[in-house]
């Protein structure tokens, strides 16, 4: 079996030495991001000592794996995606790169490499990674993806071909590209799964709000927002639920601050922003990017953008 593994890499490698190369190129960029693009230096992901023994478990559960099990895409996928959950972005955009250079045709090792590169800071490449899974997968039946943390209903709601646009689209906040936010958006939520829709209308919402109103299209946004409920029993989107109701002007400002996670609390900076209180919009990326160890990547993009302006 070994034999076999060798004598694939070795011909992998003959044909495609360029494209290895490019690989090798992005982990080496990815080991070189070591503070935020407002110069905030990386800080040790740590969890609750529970959340971090179980974290870690899978891990070397996942590295048990590879070592058996190297010629398997699996192994790479799920064990990229464990050295993420654990804030190791780095060595987990080097283990789905290294997948690709086995698996070049692979839509989910592009997916995950491409969401792994954007909280990493490196929006072009994941952007690149996002849109060339769409290419390979446009021809593929869809699939769902799996969770690597489970709802509460040990159940999954989204596939890849809702994945794929989402996150192009999300990232492309980050380089000022609305307009593909909003279309990559549309094409996230188009995919019929209809027992999920309005888990994934909600986010979808969200970030076609915040393009809408970059835009400037300030009353289609308000008409994208109508089309969420107040009210819905969601299994796992309910801050972007609240941020939604925040956004539609359902929560005091000062109110939902007090209560919201950092996806709320990058809503309020928005609407702050969206209505000329750049001040106290700044000041909240700034405290989203402080609290986490490798900053906030949205908060990062719009403090940047701030930066450019100056």
């Amino acid at each position: 079996m070994r034999t076999i593994i060798a004598s694939i890499f070795l011909l992998y490698s003959l044909i495609s030495i360029g494209y290895a190369q490019n690989h090798d190129k992005v982990v080496e960029v990815a080991y070189a991001m070591t503070h935020t693009p407002t110069g905030r230096a990386f800080k040790e992901t740590r969890f609750a000592p529970e959340t971090q023994a179980y974290f870690e478990k899978d891990l070397e559960i996942a590295k048990k794996t590879m070592d058996i099990a190297p010629e398997r895409e699996d192994s790479y996928v799920w064990l990229g995606r464990r050295y993420g959950y654990l804030g190791k972005l780095p060595e987990a955009i080097e283990v789905f790169s290294n997948g690709l250079k086995l698996f070049p045709e692979s839509y989910r090792l592009y997916r995950y490499r491409g969401r792994h590169l954007a909280r990493n800071y490196q929006y072009e490449q994941a952007i690149k990674d996002y849109r060339k899974a769409a290419e390979l997968i446009e021809d593929e039946p869809d699939s769902y993806e799996p969770n690597g943390i489970i709802n509460g209903l040990a159940i999954t709601l989204s596939t890849f071909k809702q994945n794929i646009p989402y996150y192009l689209g999300q990232t492309s906040m980050a380089t000022g590209d609305y307009e593909t936010v909003y279309s990559a958006m549309d094409e996230a939520i188009n995919v019929p799964v209809l027992f999920a829709y309005m888990e994934e209308l909600i986010p979808v919402t969200y970030w076609k709000y915040m393009a809408l109103r970059k835009m400037g299209k300030h009353q289609l946004a308000e008409t994208e927002l109508a089309k969420v409920p107040d009210e819905y029993e969601l299994i796992e989107n309910d801050t972007y639920h609240a941020a939604v109701n925040y956004l539609k002007g359902n929560y005091e400002r000062d109110d939902f601050l007090k209560s919201a996670d950092s996806l709320g609390k990058y809503a309020v900076a928005m609407k702050d922003h969206f209505e000329g209180r750049n001040e106290s919009a700044i000041k909240i990326w700034n405290e989203l990017t402080d609290a986490g160890p490798m900053g906030f990547w949205p908060a990062e993009a719009e403090l940047m953008m701030m930066r450019e302006k100056e």
